[in-house]
């Protein structure tokens, strides 16, 4: 059996995801390793339900089933995800590393932040001869901002100066844009390069200059660190500090194995980081090839954009479509299925949509969803399997993860996992069978949303279909006894006597009255006057099959119709009638002797159905046994 290894991390750090997993999926094919990708998109706005429903992903790991388990501390906004993940490795004892950012009891593999950022320093002052410098920096006491500010304060000193000034622009881009232009006003001189300690806020000073008219890198040098994508093909490109994130990646897996093999590993590692010179400090810049190159590239490559966006639009809106209308479980099956075999592209060949087995069933019995927890069977309601829509799987054990893994395959697995949930509750969660792009660009956050949305419509569409049916229900039901009221008399009872007419199969109309039954209101109240109506109904259904129709047609009338069956004759079943009234009254000891009039017509498929004829004739039968019961009365 290959090793089975999760990785824990968040999408909005989307770079350092797509650079680290590299590294993984590098070791792991070189190991025959299969990859659980856990992943979310939590943040730190303090929206409850949403904290909750992301940080839920994590507790459908099982961490018995993994070998070891690689947790991309650094993407990490919240610190229940810190607490719950770090008490998981303590307690379940699984070996465990965690990237970039230290947690307690686990190993750790980090990036250097002091040695690239002497060296872009170093580079600054020997190359450039730089003498003024402001840093920006992130959060004050941020272990890695700290790291990275002693580095240029050491390499400055090398050289016999300090730092000009500097301030905190706490790792963001719109922060940055609103300190620095009251910097520069405050100061007369700008200095000869402003050493940010991100790319992110590298990327604003470079706008705000800009903006002052100040041309970068000839008025002044901007640098940053991280070597993010945006950074490098940002103009001018951002002179940064590359933290070796593919290596970093690479270097957890083998940790883990050694670990896993009780081979010595250190608790701590720190991966040297580079310097990386571009054009936000003047190197790498030919005129022709940088400039005008890009700017052909750029052209290209703009339509291309502006088409990926009304395309991917277009996707989104369409998943939309295909669910709007769904009102049921089987609707959204097929439904979704068949959009998912015409459009994809974006999705791979392998995708699964799992439902908690509570999803359907709290709509019907109208309990709210869960918060926290998964159930122990999901409901595999639709998705692809190689490209093609495949049967529902109703009841999968939760342990399973994903439909029909195979252990043994000699191809490495990459399997993705994501939450589903909203505002009311925890829908399930989604896995991708295969690495997709749109993971890696945010794109991956608006398609979670849109299907959440999309199943948060389907529910309410089921919602408003059972609501309509109880209310449907409500109108063709008498509310004392719950038999059919003469409304549904009218839409069901009818239209069934029609029906069997047409199919040339004999049908029963019966009609029955309580007898004396003003005497039992006079006498014993108008309580006991609807317990009587109820007991004659209850009497009635006990005797005549399920598949008959029962209605209180008046105030102590009831009609119903059927066929017989089971060799039974109109005759018995009226029998059966008076004998469960007559042992009822006497198991209820009612103070007054309930019995009822009961006449029926057959009507057979030969003769032409007339409602009202058949009514006055079953009408005219039930009078005739009354008047018997009575004559039999008055003989005893």
């Amino acid at each position: 059996m290959k090793k089975k290894i999760a990785v824990c991390g968040n999408g909005w750090n989307n770079e350092f995801l797509k650079v680290a997993l590299d590294g993984i999926k590098r070791s792991a094919k070189e190991n025959n390793v299969d990859l659980f990708i856990f992943m979310n998109y939590s943040h730190d706005e303090g929206v409850e339900y949403n904290d909750i429903g992301e940080t839920n992903i994590y507790r459908l790991l099982d961490y018995a089933q993994m070998d070891g388990i690689i947790l991309l501390g650094n993407t990490f906004h919240l610190q229940e995800e810190f607490q719950y993940l770090t008490d998981k490795v303590r307690d379940t004892g699984i070996p465990a590393i965690s990237l970039e950012y230290q947690m307690q009891g686990i190993d750790f593999l980090g990036s250097d932040n002091y040695s690239g950022m002497y060296d872009i320093c170093m580079h600054l002052l020997t190359v450039h001869e730089v003498e003024k410098v402001v840093y920006i920096s992130g959060p004050e006491h941020n272990e890695e901002n700290c790291i990275r500010r002693k580095a240029v304060e050491d390499a400055l000193s090398s050289r016999g100066y300090t730092l000009m000034d500097s301030f905190c622009g706490n790792w963001n881009y719109v922060e940055t844009q609103r300190l620095l232009p009251a910097w520069l006003d405050a100061h007369e001189q700008v200095p000869d390069a402003f050493v940010c300690a991100n790319d992110v806020m590298a990327m604003a000073v470079c706008a705000v200059l800009n903006d002052r008219d100040l041309k970068v890198p000839e008025d002044v040098i901007v640098t940053g660190f991280d070597h993010l994508k945006s950074a490098r093909e940002h103009r001018p490109s951002i002179t940064t500090v590359d933290r070796n994130w593919n290596d970093m990646g690479y270097q957890a897996l083998y940790h883990l194995l050694w670990k896993i093999e009780n081979k010595p590993v250190k608790e701590a590692t720190y991966i040297k980081s580079c310097g990386i010179p571009a054009r936000s400090c003047g190197c790498n810049f030919n005129y022709l090839k940088d400039v005008l190159g890009q700017r052909v590239s750029e052209q290209g490559g703009t339509y291309d954009s502006i088409m990926n966006v009304v395309y991917w639009g277009g996707h989104l809106c369409d998943i939309s479509e295909s669910m709007t209308m769904v009102t049921s479980e089987d609707e959204l099956h097929h439904r979704f299925n068949d959009f998912l075999e015409r459009e994809h592209m974006h999705e791979g060949e392998e995708v699964y949509i799992c439902l908690l087995d509570d999803f359907f069933s709290t709509l019907k019995e109208g309990v709210p969803l869960r918060k926290r927890g998964y159930t122990e069977t999901v409901d595999v309601i639709c998705g692809l399997h190689e490209g093609k829509g495949f049967k529902r799987i109703p009841k999968m054990d939760i342990s399973q993860l994903v439909p029909g893994y195979n252990g043994e395959s000699d191809e490495t697995g990459f399997y993705l996992f994501l939450p589903l949930y909203d505002r009311e509750g925890y829908y399930g969660y989604v896995v991708f069978g295969t690495e997709i792009q749109i993971m890696y660009d945010y794109s991956l956050y608006n398609w979670l949303r849109n299907i959440k949305q999309s199943l948060g419509n389907v529910r309410q569409n089921i919602r408003l279909v059972e609501l309509n049916k109880r209310l449907e229900k409500q109108s063709v039901t008498d509310g004392l006894t719950g038999v059919y009221n003469r409304m549904g008399c009218e839409r069901i009872a009818y239209p069934y006597l029609e029906k069997c007419h047409k199919q040339g199969k004999e049908a029963v109309l019966m009609f029955a009255d309580i007898n004396k039954m003003k005497m039992i209101n006079d006498k014993y109240g108008h309580l006991q006057g609807d317990l009587a109506i109820c007991t004659v109904a209850k009497s009635i259904q006990n005797v005549l099959r399920e598949d008959w129709i029962v209605v209180r047609y008046g105030g102590d009338e009831f009609l119903m119709v059927g066929e017989c069956g089971a060799g039974k004759t109109a005759t018995q079943l009226l029998d059966e009638i008076q004998t469960e009234l007559e042992n009822t009254t006497k198991e209820m000891m009612l103070p007054y002797p309930l019995k009822a009039g009961v006449g029926y017509v057959v009507i057979s498929p030969e003769e032409k159905l007339d409602m009202s004829d058949c009514l006055k004739r079953a009408d005219e039968a039930m009078y005739l046994m009354k008047k018997k019961q009575k004559e039999n009365e008055e003989v005893k």
